[in-house]
């Protein structure tokens, strides 16, 4: 009867697994999916189904082949084969080969566009009637991870508006942030930022600041990080052209939600408390990907300046509906 129990059981993973290929083979996270019913086999001991949904798996996605094995060994490397377990061994040697052979290229190695993720972002708008109104705006982002203890992130963004004639909105703003990760859930970081808003009072801004940060939610679809510390902020006003140096402190959290396969958003907020005026910011992202590497964007940026420059509002707010492009 046991032996009956099991035959079934078998039959009944080798059946999901035949509808899963068949359902979603286009499906960006099947990888996700097989390593579930893996981790059903191995919960109910049944070792056969291991065996048919990884034959399964390694013979629809051949192109994965090498994560396929590697979480199935993750999982269970005692129920696979001793020429399995040697190509993932075999893999993961090729893999800190290829970086010690690219790290050897010296600078290369870091300024190598091929090695950094991106993504481009477009977003344009017109209006007639009433009001005659136009409006662009354009980001560009880099992340770039080196091993498993340094990450280097680079945005730059630009938007520019026009109403009956006049230019409303002119603005750019370039972020880079290094992280270090000596510890598990916890990290040390520079932040810099340079703004440069036609609007703002002020030719230029830059902050400088170096912290510390916490992993304080990493698991499941939720990632909320926690990071702070002090720094100094240069700003120019553009009426009387006079230099102004700040003392900092600057805190900010990042919160990721993995809402769906397809749906993300992110909200990202900070406070800097200067000697001479506190800023607040909040940027929220909301988007839905399309397709492997198109996605849609709507963002909602608010910012406050508790002493703006004479002429100009203390808040600052815009709305931005984009396409993205990731490569």
């Amino acid at each position: 009867m046991l032996r009956l129990c099991n035959i079934l059981r078998t039959f009944c993973l080798a059946f999901t697994a035949l509808t899963f290929v068949g359902v979603t083979a286009a499906n960006a996270d099947e990888i996700k999916s097989v390593k579930g019913m893996l981790q059903k086999a191995v919960e109910a001991g049944d070792e056969a189904a291991f065996d048919t949904v990884l034959a399964m798996a390694l013979a629809t996605w051949p192109d994965k082949r090498g994560v396929i094995l590697e979480t199935a060994e993750g999982l269970q490397a005692s129920w696979m084969d001793e020429e399995q377990i040697e190509e993932v061994k075999v893999a993961r040697e090729a893999v800190v080969a290829a970086e010690a052979a690219s790290r050897a290229r010296g600078i290369v190695y870091y300024l190598d566009p091929a090695l950094w993720n991106g993504q481009a972002e477009l977003g344009a708008g017109s209006s007639t009637g009433d009001t005659d109104e136009k409006s662009l705006s354009i980001g560009l982002s880099f992340n770039r991870k080196f091993g498993p203890a340094w990450e280097h992130d680079l945005d730059l963004d630009f938007d520019f508006a026009r109403s009956s004639g006049e230019t409303k909105r002119q603005k750019f703003v370039t972020k880079y942030e290094a992280i270090w990760r000596p510890w598990k859930s916890a990290f040390l970081l520079n932040y810099t930022e340079l703004e440069l808003d036609r609007f703002s009072g002020y030719d230029y801004r830059v902050v400088e600041n170096i912290g510390v940060g916490f992993d304080l939610i990493s698991k499941g679809n939720h990632k909320l990080r926690l990071e702070g510390g002090p720094g100094l902020r240069f700003s120019k006003f553009k009426e009387t052209g006079l230099n102004e140096t700040e003392f900092l402190g600057r805190l900010s959290t990042t919160y990721d939600w993995k809402i769906s396969d397809t749906m993300s958003l992110r909200d990202r907020a900070s406070v800097i408390f200067a000697s001479e005026s506190t800023t607040l910011k909040n940027a929220l992202q909301f988007s839905a990907r399309l397709n492997a590497h198109l996605a849609a964007r709507l963002s909602f940026d608010v910012q406050y300046d508790s002493a703006p420059p004479l002429g100009t509002a203390a808040w600052d707010t815009s709305t931005r509906a984009t396409l993205v492009y990731g490569f």
